[in-house]
This record gives C-alpha cells, sequence and structure tokens, in this order.
C-alpha cells in the first residue's frame, strides 16, 4: 500500500492521507511519529494504526458536530454513535474525551432541560421525570434537580392547561374530564386537587 496524496483539513484539523484511493484522517501525531510523505510505502501493521486513529478523528468530530447544535447527554451522545456504526472501543474513547474536556456533563444537562422544558415548553415535573429516564439519566440526578420547579408553579402550569379545557362548564362530568387530561400531562394528583378546588367549589 502506498501514500497517494497528503493533504491539510481546514474543516478537521487533521491530515488527509490517501491510500488505495480511500481518504483516511490522522492527527499530527500519527503523521510525524511514521515521517508519512506521498510514495511511502504502508505496512500492515502501520495500516491498523491509520484505521483505528481514522476512527477515532471520525468518531470525535461526529461528536463534536452533535454537541455544537445543543447539549447532549453522555446516553445520546453514546447512542449517536452507535447509530453510526462506531466500534465499542471508539465509543467509550470518545466519551472519555469528552468528559475529559468538560463536553459532557450530565448535572448541566439535567438542569438545563429541566430549566427549558418548564419555562418554555410548560411540561410538568412528572413528565419531565419521565422524558429524563428514556434518556437513561440517573434517577438520584434527577431527584436533585426536579424541584427546582416549585409546587406554586406546578399549579400555575396545571391552572392554564385546566383553564382552557374547562371553557365555562363547571359540571361534575367536566371537572372528572379535566382531572383526567392533567394527570395524562403527568401532574401531580394533590396539585391537579388544588387546581380543580380552585375552580369548581
Amino acid at each position: 500500500m502506498i501514500i497517494e496524496n497528503i493533504e491539510y483539513s481546514d474543516k478537521y484539523n487533521l491530515i488527509r492521507l490517501t491510500i488505495s484511493k480511500e481518504k483516511f484522517y490522522v492527527d499530527y501525531d500519527l503523521y510525524y511519529e511514521n515521517a508519512f510523505e506521498i510514495d511511502k510505502e504502508i505496512d500492515f501493521p502501520t495500516y491498523k494504526l491509520i484505521l483505528a486513529n481514522d476512527e477515532f478523528n471520525r468518531a470525535k468530530n461526529y461528536a463534536l458536530n452533535k454537541i455544537s447544535y445543543s447539549q447532549k447527554s453522555t446516553y445520546e451522545i453514546r447512542q449517536k454513535l452507535k447509530e453510526q456504526k462506531f466500534s465499542e472501543d471508539v465509543i467509550e474513547k470518545i466519551i472519555a474525551y469528552l468528559d475529559s474536556y468538560g463536553f459532557l456533563d450530565d448535572e448541566s444537562y439535567v438542569k438545563a432541560y429541566i430549566r427549558d422544558k418548564d419555562e418554555i415548553s410548560n411540561w410538568s415535573r412528572g413528565k419531565i421525570r419521565f422524558m429524563l429516564k428514556r434518556k437513561h439519566i440517573d434517577d438520584n440526578l434527577i431527584e436533585d434537580y426536579i424541584y427546582m420547579i416549585s409546587d406554586e408553579r406546578e399549579a400555575e402550569k396545571a391552572g392554564f392547561f385546566a383553564d382552557k379545557k374547562i371553557k365555562n362548564d363547571f359540571s361534575y362530568e367536566n371537572r372528572a374530564k379535566v382531572f383526567r387530561h392533567l394527570a395524562s400531562k403527568g401532574f401531580d394528583v394533590d396539585i391537579i386537587n388544588q387546581v380543580l378546588n380552585e375552580r369548581f367549589s
């Protein structure tokens, strides 16, 4: 196998090697350690190093691209890397790399997620808790921060949804419908009863 071309990639800050018409992205350490140059013959052990370095760099850049758009949990990044068919060994190395540079912080992720879903989406604590569990966030971490949302704030959101459903119908039957509606949105029974008792007297 012969190195046919060597280019610098501005986009990824890596060296792009062309070997047998295939392109491989390697970092500067591997490039200088092996004194790569055009027309240099590559033996199989070196080729394996290039393959491993290329996979790591592709996975790293893919992950960095994902977190540049929005904050991601460790689980979300791991799943996205799996979807791209990166090896388990490389995935674990990428997780460790991102964590070492502070790019993955599940605690900050949880706080930001709770704040956004409460203030922007008007989600209940129950729905937020459920969605975070689906993202495989540690239960203790969820419970540490879910009560950033006060009971007063929960009642305010529940009241907003209740008022939209009541529509001046204060019958017993409608109260039951509104109760079910709020329960389906994940509000606690105590919060629901408080809100309904204020409106159905």
